[in-house]
């Protein structure tokens, strides 16, 4: 096998560089060591033999001894090295000496303990200065000069460069012949290599190299022929992948086009922005700008198919994507068209990193007709909003027209009734109690009629604020079913209120009102049969239910009897059938309270009406002393109306009760000195009876009022225990009067409204 120069030069060089740099590394360290020795002996020999003779000399020189300075001088001259010896006076003259010192200036003015060169090389010149024995400063004798010839340290450092380079000869000469020796088997080793590499570097792994068992490359040369074994593995695993890769590849390219041309024909644009130009648009984006592609690549900048008003938006957004900002990636602008044309379309932005700048992918979508759609339905949401309020504005007034015309009718309403009553108690004659009679059922009927619209121009108007608290609802329920017995009993009807032991969490007064129209509602349609009224558990909650075994309701027209005015069988408005109120009432109270309601009928059969309550605990509560009997029973009647004064006063006292009246403030707290058991107080005076009662120590009067005097939004702060709208009805309020004082119902009339006693 022929040897290849620039292997074997190359492993030759391999050998020989670590032993060259070695052997020469040594051999200047080993020089520069010796020589700086040499040089560092001389100059130690030498200020040490000036420091031995300087004391001597100075001792000598001061006892003016020449022959002991004589002697001195001759034994330093006989050292070794030494060639001449001088000492001078403090003067700088010459006073003994041997030899002849080289041209080194003038040695008096050298520092003490000074050495250096002559000036042609051949020696170093040592100066002391003499001082006189005791004194360091002003006891100057003179100086000595000692010279020492370097001829015998030149001699001795050439020496030491003898054996140097001879040493490192001897050294490079061993390292090459040892390279020599060894290059002969790595060279062909490495030929071997060498051809195996490049046969794989060809693509040829298919011949293996021989391995020498004794080799001293054995071990490379089988990893060379794993590696070529393990190359065509790989090769023919990659040849496979590829293939795979390759069919992997078309089949998404298919699928990315079918994609782009899919969404190209529904309408969604994809553009390419790269440095502010179009490089890439399909077909969509072609339709919606007006422009071929060719065209859209041609402009000098893709902010121009925007309308001139959007560009600064576009262009900021544009920006801030490159930039990497964190920005809106979605926004709308308007497209100007090739034709002057525009769309609105909405723009969604995405950043690609392709190498050494970024394009930005731009998504196109055309809401025109959305945008048309918007426009059009913002304009029917405010006609519809203009009418809406139109249509509350004129409810509203119609509740105040309401609201101020129940006001000006209750006052003589009022009067009207309470003349009635008093006229039926005391008509003498038949004819009289007749006509007394009808005229207190005619003015029933219309204090009926009215309290009906005021309850709901008084819902309507005035902002209604429950006040929720525990309560039990058996006496709740027994005073309403007490109120509307009597009613129910002119009917022939059975009215039975189930007791229960339940305490619901709502407003009392208005919870009250609800369930009292409920059932004054089942009285009034049915005509045989009975009414009841309980409470059912449903899930965490209560229902209160009126059954009644009336006429019913088709399911037809279920869903509308909450509305005012309607009513399933009265086309000929009879009062007798009452005004289609009583339910929208309840409606409205039941949205106040937040209680949903229910409802189910079957016509003939009868109805169930039932308000869903939330569940409460029981509290404790305080028990109110027993009233007095009815033929002791004390009544104080406040009003500063003198008709409504005198003809409450008087139908209270036909009654049998002790009346006691107070037109003022003044006379009502010293008639509320004695103790009555009862107060009727009218809504003009009531917060003065407020006031008073509130500074009194109990056990208080009860309390009925007349009217309502609580404002919009005001909680009085004082107990009610019942309460009577104006007008009065007389039977009602002698109900109520008998329910609060605890005395047989027998006599009373029936209370068939919506205002009952309170429990």
């Amino acid at each position: 096998m022929r040897t290849d120069p620039s292997i074997r030069q190359h492993i030759l060089f391999v050998a020989l560089a670590p032993a060259v740099v070695v052997a020469l590394g040594l051999t200047l360290y080993f020089l520069v060591l010796r020589l700086g020795d040499a040089d560092a002996a001389l100059a130690g020999r030498g200020a040490a033999l000036l420091r031995q003779f300087a004391p001597a000399a100075a001792a000598a020189l001061q006892r003016e001894d020449a022959v002991e300075l004589e002697r001195l001088i001759q034994n330093l001259k006989n050292e070794a090295d030494v060639s001449a010896v001088a000492v001078t006076d403090d003067q700088g003259r010459p006073v003994a000496g041997a030899g002849r010192l080289g041209n080194g200036g003038d040695m008096a003015l050298r520092p003490d303990r000074w050495y250096g060169p002559t000036d042609d090389g051949t020696a170093l010149l040592f100066h002391a200065k003499l001082q006189r024995p005791g004194s360091s400063t002003d006891g100057l004798l003179g100086s000595a000069t000692l010279e020492i010839s370097l001829a015998g340290t030149q001699a001795a450092k050439r020496e030491i460069l003898t054996v140097a380079l001879l040493v490192g000869l001897a050294m490079l000469t061993a390292a090459g012949l040892l390279a020599l020796h060894l290059c002969g088997n790595i060279v062909a080793a490495a030929l071997v290599l060498k051809e195996a590499l490049t046969r794989i570097r060809r693509g040829d792994y298919d011949t293996p190299i021989p391995v020498h068992a004794e080799g001293t490359l054995g071990a490379a040369e089988a990893a060379i022929n794993e590696l070529a074994a393990d190359l065509k593995e790989r090769q023919r695993n990659a040849a496979v992948s590829i293939a795979d890769h390759e069919a992997e590849l078309a089949r998404q390219l298919r699928f990315a086009q079918g994609l782009l041309d899919a969404q190209a024909r529904s309408g969604i644009g994809l553009a390419i922005i790269e440095f502010g130009r179009v490089v890439f648009a399909n077909a969509a984006v072609e339709r919606m700008s007006g422009y071929s592609l060719e065209e859209l690549r041609d402009l000098p900048h893709f902010v121009q198919i925007a309308h001139p008003d959007d560009r600064e938006l576009i262009m900021r957004h544009h920006l801030g994507h490159l930039a990497g900002q964190d920005i809106e990636d979605r926004y709308d602008f308007m497209l100007l068209r090739r034709d002057g044309g525009t769309h609105h379309i909405q723009l969604v932005q995405t950043s690609i990193a392709t190498g050494e700048h970024v394009q930005v992918l731009a998504i196109l979508l055309d809401i025109t007709e959305r945008k048309r759609a918007e426009s059009q339905l913002a304009e029917t949401h405010r006609q519809m909003l203009a009418r809406k309020e139109d249509a509350e504005r004129m409810s509203r007034g119609k509740s105040r027209f309401l609201a101020a015309a129940g006001h000006d009718l209750r006052q003589p309403l009022h009067a009207l009734m309470l003349f009635a009553a008093e006229l039926e108690t005391t008509a003498a004659t038949a004819d009289q109690k007749r006509l007394a009679a009808q005229i207190g059922t005619a003015t029933g009927a219309m204090g009926e009629i009215l309290d009906s619209l005021l309850e709901v121009s008084r819902l309507d108007t005035a902002n209604v604020t429950p006040h929720r608290a525990p309560l039990p609802l058996a006496p709740l329920l027994a005073g309403i079913a007490d109120a509307h017995r009597q009613s129910a009993s002119a009917k022939g009807l059975r009215l039975r209120c189930v007791p229960t032991r339940a305490w619901v969490d709502s407003d009392p007064h208005l919870l009250r009102r609800l369930v009292s129209n409920l059932v004054a509602n089942a009285v009034r349609y049915t005509s045989r049969g009975g009414i009841v009224l309980g409470v059912r558990r449903t899930g965490g909650r209560l229902r209160i239910e009126v059954w009644d075994s009336g006429i019913g309701i088709p399911a037809e027209h279920l869903s509308q009897v909450f509305q005012e005015f309607y009513q399933v069988d009265n086309g000929e408005r009879d009062a007798g059938k009452g005004l289609g109120l009583g339910l929208s009432i309840v409606d409205r109270i039941a949205a106040i309270l937040g209680h949903p309601l229910h409802a189910r009928s079957r016509p003939g059969q009868g109805s169930v009406f039932g308000v869903t309550v939330p569940r409460a605990k029981p509290v404790a509560m305080a028990t109110a002393p027993l009233p007095a009997a009815a033929s002791a029973a004390t009544v104080l009647v406040v009003s500063e109306t003198a008709p409504v004064l005198e003809s409450l006063g008087n139908l209270v006292q036909n009654w049998g009760y002790r009346v006691q009246r107070a037109d003022s403030e003044r006379l009502m707290r010293v008639r509320l000195g004695a103790a009555p058991d009862l107060v009727i107080c009218d809504e003009c005076c009531f917060l003065a009876l407020q006031d008073a009662l509130a500074k009194r120590p109990p056990p208080r009067p009860q309390v009925v009022l007349v009217g309502d005097p609580q404002p919009a939004g005001q909680r009085l702060k004082l107990f009610i225990d019942g309460r009577i709208a104006k007008p009065v009805r007389p039977a009602r309020l002698r109900a109520l009067l008998h329910h609060l004082l605890e005395e047989p119902t027998a006599e009373a009339g029936g209370a068939d409204g919506p205002d009952g006693p309170a429990a």
